[in-house]
């Protein structure tokens, strides 16, 4: 388990090493709550997840994912008041497997996390292939089970740590924290 000195040092260190992706994150909540929800997952996706949207981006077909967008959207409205702190993951399994395999047949994993974030913040911590292989989750395809796996694991990994913080969600913090860690095992 994190423990909380350790915790709040690594999420001051997020800014030394991504400071325009930590100035990134508000606009892209911004883009959606003023109904730009597409335009910000487009963003998001070419900033955050560029090195494997390239790839999407030859058979990317705007017009589905538009389409799947709306399809999954009332599902997240049924998910908008939990949050990651207090959520029973095996009670939500079945709508975010939903979520997670119509997003990840269009954007792939690492881009189905983003987008999952973003719609809601307070839920759903991201994972890239440094923080999969940080926890030593398969790097080629995921389940929606290994993303809930995950999403179990880290409650247990962050359960004592006290997140007070207004300006950031700790599913936010919990990814910044991540992040930091596989740089620094990147950098050494």
């Amino acid at each position: 388990m994190v423990n909380q000195k350790e915790f709040e040092e690594k999420i001051k260190k997020f800014k030394v090493f991504e400071d325009a992706r930590d100035k990134l994150a508000p606009m892209f909540s911004n883009l959606i709550d003023k109904g730009f929800e597409i335009e910000s997952y487009l963003l998001i996706l070419s900033t955050w997840n560029f090195a494997g949207f390239r790839f999407v981006l030859r058979d990317f077909n705007i017009t589905k994912f538009q389409k799947t967008i709306k399809e999954i959207n009332p599902i997240f409205d049924k998910l908008k008041d939990k949050n990651f702190e207090t959520a029973d993951f095996d009670k939500l399994k079945k709508d975010i497997t939903f979520i997670y395999n119509k997003v990840t047949k269009l954007v792939k994993q690492t881009g189905a996390t983003k987008i999952m974030h973003f719609k809601n913040p307070n839920l759903f911590v991201m994972w890239d292939m440094g923080i999969r292989k940080l926890y030593k989750i398969p790097q080629t395809y995921t389940t929606a089970e290994d993303y809930i796996n995950f999403l179990k694991l880290m409650q247990k990994e962050f359960l004592n740590i006290k997140w007070k913080h207004k300006d950031m969600t700790f599913a936010r913090a919990i990814d910044e924290y991540n992040f930091v860690i596989t740089q620094e095992k990147i950098r050494k």
